[in-house]
């Protein structure tokens, strides 16, 4: 078998206050870990010189200043590579966006020292999946339930939903055969609601970037939030914000595009279950969500009303 050869990854991370949740999402994937530089773009370095003098350059390196950081970290592990590059872009909302920073990879050789501190060890996962106060409490009601709902319904009640609720996601998809809607970041909005138009039974729009992973959504709620207000401006008037989003989209022409009023996305990946779609959907007050796979694509889109077909088929009842 060829021997792997280890990548250096190198994120200039423009918006500092990003960095922790770059650093939990790779550690969460198994990055092996990380080496933070504080750092500066020339421009804004020339711009301190010119201000305030060559004395004053250091301070544009001030932990306490809005300045760039940049993160570099060996990767030895393909597919943990291509997931730490695709959170990195999820997280930042895609670097083809202006003033979100670069990210690189260089082939690099022979490596001492790389800490596999990103594998948790094995007492770590046990503690971890021992429940909570809450969790056993939960769990206790439930069993009581199936207690009860069997002495009442027999035992089939309970097996059916014990089948329903484990249904994998990648399972429901094709059940459902929901092609999402799915738009570039800078698709104008007219062309956003002109394709949640043609596909009626898809609740929200995904955005993706110029690598097809999903940076947004935008629930046709969203959308009508802005595409009303040249008709009903008198409903955003009251509140200073609100006032300046009205005269922002008071006339909606092609520069108005998705990325501008697209939400963080709340999605679900395609080995999850039934059980979590609807938690999910249920936690968020959603009526649909986009299923991706590790690398933040979109595969499909599972909506309420499909999760009920799925638990009680048209022609069984």
């Amino acid at each position: 078998m060829p021997e792997v050869q280890p990548t250096l990854v190198v994120v200039i991370l423009q918006n500092a206050n990003l960095l922790s949740d770059l650093l939990h999402a790779w550690h969460r994937v198994g990055v092996p870990g990380s080496t933070i530089l504080f750092s500066a773009g020339g421009h804004e370095a020339v711009n301190m010189v010119r201000r305030s003098g060559l004395g004053n350059l250091l301070n544009v390196f001030d932990q306490d200043r809005g300045t760039q950081r940049t993160i570099l970290s060996i990767i030895d592990d393909p597919e943990i590579l291509e997931v730490a590059i695709a959170e990195a872009d999820r997280i930042v909302k895609s670097f083809d966006s202006p003033n979100s920073g670069i990210l690189f990879t260089l082939p690099i050789g022979r490596v001492f020292g790389l800490q596999k501190w990103g594998q948790p060890h094995r007492e770590t996962e046990t503690s971890k999946d021992e429940p909570d106060p809450e969790e056993k409490s939960a769990a206790r009601l439930l069993q009581w339930f199936e207690e009860d709902v069997k002495s009442r319904y027999g035992e089939d009640a309970i097996k059916d939903w014990t089948r329903q609720r484990n249904i994998p996601v990648s399972e429901i998809i094709p059940l459902l055969d929901l092609q999402p809607t799915i738009v570039q970041m800078n698709t104008p909005l007219i062309e956003v609601m002109t394709q949640l138009l043609a596909n009626p039974g898809v609740p929200a729009a995904c955005v993706v970037n110029t690598e097809g992973r999903l940076m947004g959504v935008i629930p046709i709620k969203a959308l009508a939030d802005v595409m009303m207000i040249p008709v009903m401006p008198e409903a955003y008037l009251h509140d200073p914000e609100e006032y300046e989003k009205a005269l922002r989209y008071a006339h909606i022409t092609d520069e108005h595009i998705a990325a501008g009023v697209m939400k963080d996305p709340i999605f679900m990946l395609e080995d999850e279950t039934l059980e979590q779609v609807y938690e999910r959907m249920r936690e968020h007050h959603l009526s649909g969500v986009p299923v991706v796979d590790k690398r933040y694509h979109v595969m499909g889109f599972i909506t309420l009303l499909g999760l009920m077909a799925v638990c009680f088929p048209v022609g069984e009842w």
